[in-house]
């Protein structure tokens, strides 16, 4: 668990002084009726709500402690270490996405701080943006080559963002100390080689080890998605959503079985979501755009096709509905221009091909 910041104000009288030491002596319960006695007579105290946010998070009632925080720091903006304790309530609610922007707030102020960089590292993995994480917790690495929850976080990213030999070379590393996480990245590991099965008895064990595990559902899902079995797919999406409702590609994954399954409303409210959770995230937005384009709501596919080609210019599949759908509102030069790009990106897509066969350089 991360270990919670306590801020210490100089301004502090005997009541916050009492919580204190009530929370220091493992009184939870006294330290948060204290501080919410203070609170009555100094509704705007920033130092009552950071406190006695620290105690709901050590009592695990995350929710309530982001409420708290958030009203502290509004309070008291320049309270900076604020913000990363928001972040740690945020993660432990899986609001990984919002804990990302709070940790962002706080490295302004404190860029040394490397826990800060490794949690922002594992919330933007989480998220999805998958680039930018691994770059933070390479980083912090470097200058912490033997902490194994840092070895143990970048082994995951790797793994999920497909480099088996640096995710192989961490993950030997880590899993005498940490065995469930250790078959998780192996079950990451083994779906990126296309080997289902053991994938899935990985994954199974990891789950033996944490049954809630929201990277392990979710990889379960996309497991069972690669196998067309998509009842299956979807109820393991569903439960890792239920724990972390801002991974993106979870979201995005699920919003398409809904669609695929009958489900298109639901679906669409997803992709939707999927679409606000990850910045500059394409996929939703051609999946979008070919539910509208299904239903001949042309001017809407227009504009979710035109979003997704913004974000990936020179994806086939993009740019021959986006040509369909000008094609659909009558507008036939704009239309003949993507099926153009269209056979230009075929005929490089042979070209390559045709090279690496060949072996040319």
């Amino acid at each position: 668990m991360t270990p919670v910041l306590w801020i210490v104000l100089l301004a502090q009288g005997p009541s916050l002084d009492a919580g204190r030491q009530a929370f220091l002596a493992g009184d939870l319960a006294r330290a948060e009726t204290v501080f919410r006695e203070y609170l009555k007579g100094n509704p705007n105290s920033a130092e009552a709500m950071s406190n006695l946010a620290a105690v709901l998070s050590r009592r695990e009632r995350f929710p309530e402690a982001v409420t708290l925080y958030q009203r502290a720091l509004k309070a008291a903006p320049a309270l900076v270490e604020i913000n990363f304790n928001l972040a740690v309530a945020q993660i432990r609610a899986y609001q990984q996405g919002a804990a990302a922007e709070s940790l962002r707030r706080y490295l302004k102020a404190r860029p040394e701080d490397l826990r800060a960089r490794q949690l922002l590292g594992v919330c933007l993995v989480e998220t999805g943006d998958l680039e930018r994480g691994i770059g933070e917790l390479e980083s912090v690495a470097s200058t912490q080559q033997n902490d194994p929850t840092l070895l143990l976080s970048l082994a995951y990213a790797h793994a999920r963002g497909g480099n088996e030999a640096r995710g192989s070379e961490l993950l030997k590393r880590i899993e005498a100390a940490y065995p469930g996480q250790a078959a998780l990245v192996e079950g990451l590991l083994e779906f990126r080689r296309g080997r289902y099965a053991e994938s899935k008895g990985k994954l199974e064990e990891a789950l033996r080890h944490d049954p809630g595990s929201p990277p392990a559902l979710a990889a379960m899902g996309r497991v069972h998605l690669a196998a067309n079995e998509d009842a299956e797919s979807m109820a393991y999406f569903e439960k890792a959503l239920a724990r972390a409702p801002a991974d993106a590609e979870s979201t995005y994954q699920l919003g398409v079985l809904y669609d695929r399954n009958g489900r298109t409303a639901e679906g669409r409210k997803l992709l939707e979501r999927a679409a606000q959770l990850r910045a500059a995230y394409p996929d939703p937005y051609y999946q979008l755009g070919r539910i509208s384009y299904r239903e001949k709501h042309y001017a809407r596919a227009l504009g979710e096709l035109q979003t997704a080609a913004k974000f990936l210019p020179n994806h086939e599949s993009i740019r021959l509905l986006l040509g369909r759908t000008y094609q659909a509102l009558g507008r036939k030069l704009e239309a003949d221009r993507e099926f153009a790009l269209v056979r230009k990106l075929k005929a490089n897509a042979i070209e390559r091909s045709r090279k690496k066969l060949e072996g040319d350089p």
